[in-house]
């Protein structure tokens, strides 16, 4: 998925109010939730679709390169987590 059309369609909902976008993905988490509990794949794909697009908006309107971030983080947390299993 191309991360620019989710931050430029929220972009234009939300400009800089990012408060109120994070407040649409708590709602996007809790859809999230209700199709997992009953089993909802359609509904379960739309709305983590929904609440990951929002995440890029949000961490694009921070400057947060969660692309570079996550591979630090979890290639420490795999080697690590190898450490503890050898």
């Amino acid at each position: 998925m191309s991360a620019s059309l989710p931050i430029k369609y929220y972009s234009r909902k939300y400009g800089d109010n990012t408060s109120a976008a994070f407040i649409h993905l708590v709602r996007e988490i809790g859809q999230v939730a209700f199709a997992i509990e009953t089993k909802n794949d359609p509904v379960l794909e739309a709305k983590l679709t929904e609440a990951i697009a929002l995440l890029q908006f949000i961490a694009h309107s921070h400057k947060v390169d969660v692309e570079s971030n996550t591979e630090m983080m979890y290639s420490k947390k795999l080697l690590l987590s190898e450490r503890k299993h050898e």
